[in-house]
């Protein structure tokens, strides 16, 4: 969360006007970038790795001793994928503070995530695949969690990623927002057949989630919507920076 701040906080030194921080905090944003991706990547993977201790406990088409790598590979196109839906829904609510230049430069953007996303999808396929063969899963295909593993892999990653292709070489932007939205979908899917579905998944009775652990949820994610909507619509996120700000660049 530090090196998002420091990423964000030149905006924040231009919205207060001053000058000096924002120079010294502009300094410092290619290296807090570089150590938020570092970050990421950690997390991600130590996510993953977490579930290593839980062998007998989850479904074997969902475990793996590659869980952290899974993980990793699938958080690149999972979070390209939620850039391209969220930034679609921003274009479009405050279309009135992006200039005509980053307006047309938006489509280029989508163009150039699709083909990330497309073959960051191609690699966690494969290695899905090489780690069902491995693991010698076969058996477990002809039953209800086969078919739900089944339904995951074509519906949530195969899908998409043919979607994300064609999008990429057709150019066709809502191709790649459908593309996004589906994957957005598969990697909750994911999450839950690891965290909750496979989990324990030949127990009596099954964990289910109450209503009000989804109130909570949908009133942290609704708040975070209205501070995003606040910052936008007061900060130099999408609007152009200020005349001394611009200067500073040059």
């Amino acid at each position: 969360m530090l090196a998002e701040l420091l990423e964000f906080s030149p905006a924040i030194a231009e919205w207060l006007g001053a000058r000096k921080a924002r120079k010294i905090l502009s300094g410092m944003t290619l290296a807090a970038v570089i150590f938020g991706i570092t970050l990421s990547t950690l997390h991600q993977s130590g996510l993953g790795a977490l579930y290593l201790m839980a062998k007998v406990k989850i479904h074997p088409l969902w475990y793996s001793e590659f869980i952290p790598v899974l993980f990793l590979v699938s958080s690149v196109f999972a979070g390209l994928s939620m850039v391209i839906f969220e930034g679609s829904i921003s274009h479009k609510v405050f279309s009135g503070q992006i200039s005509k230049k980053n307006h047309h430069a938006h489509n280029g953007i989508l163009h150039g995530l699709s083909g990330i996303c497309a073959f960051a999808m191609f690699a966690y396929l494969f290695l899905q695949i090489l780690n069902f063969i491995h693991n010698k899963n076969w058996a477990y295909l002809n039953s209800p969690m086969g078919y739900w593993f089944l339904f995951e892999m074509i519906g949530f990653v195969l899908l998409p990623m043919l979607l994300y292709f064609y999008s990429y070489r057709k150019t066709n932007i809502l191709t790649i927002r459908i593309a996004a939205i589906i994957t957005m979908l598969g990697i909750i899917l994911n999450r839950l057949n690891i965290s909750v579905i496979g989990f324990r998944w030949d127990a009596a009775v099954h964990y289910v989630s109450s209503w009000m652990e989804f109130v909570v949820t949908l009133t942290i994610i609704f708040i975070e919507i209205w501070i995003f909507r606040w910052i936008i619509n007061r900060m130099p996120v999408l609007r152009e920076s200020p005349d001394w700000a611009k200067d500073d660049k040059h």
